[in-house]
């Protein structure tokens, strides 16, 4: 991530890619789990890669800075990895801007998804600038979206062995 870039990226919107945050914390185990939920619901949605800024006043947009030595890229890295499934692919880059250090967390476009917090077993996209639990027909077009359910292998409910045309089955092989 080049200075150009999150110059572009803060002229934007918060939205279903990109997320601005003042601050993060890691201290205690629901701080990790605010994070990951994050990360799954931007890497849930539907587009190409997406971005948390931290440092940023997510209203105001007023650069505010954090501190580089709070952001160590392996640990946010494990804390992602551990807490979800199949684990979100994440870059942390630190830019200096206006004589201030922000942490710039890229979510990579996954061809895994739909990504889950292992914790809870839920799914998050984002609404908006909102992170929210996928309902069914979202997750279902997730599911469908990257191949893992498809009509062949959704079991047809009350379904008996008379409800097969068996000249049909036979004409097929």
């Amino acid at each position: 991530m080049d200075v150009q870039k999150l110059k572009q990226l803060l002229k934007q919107e918060e939205g279903e890619k990109l997320d601005f945050k003042a601050e993060l914390h890691l201290a205690t185990e629901s701080e990790k789990k605010e994070l990951v939920k994050d990360v799954t619901a931007i890497a849930n949605s539907r587009g190409g890669r997406g971005h948390i800024i931290f440092g940023i006043e997510d209203k105001t947009k007023e650069i505010i800075g954090i501190n580089p030595d709070d952001f160590q890229e392996e640990q946010i890295q494990q804390i992602i990895y551990s807490r979800t499934d199949p684990p979100v692919p994440v870059r942390l880059d630190i830019v200096r801007l206006n004589s201030k250090d922000i942490a710039v967390l890229t979510i990579y476009r996954s061809r895994h998804a739909p990504h889950q917090v292992v914790s809870t077993g839920a799914f998050y996209i984002r609404r908006g600038s909102t992170t929210d639990f996928a309902r069914r027909a979202e997750l279902a077009s997730l599911l469908q979206e990257n191949g893992l359910m498809t009509f062949e292998t959704i079991t047809v409910a009350g379904a008996t062995l008379e409800d097969l045309d068996f000249n049909r089955i036979n004409e097929f092989f």
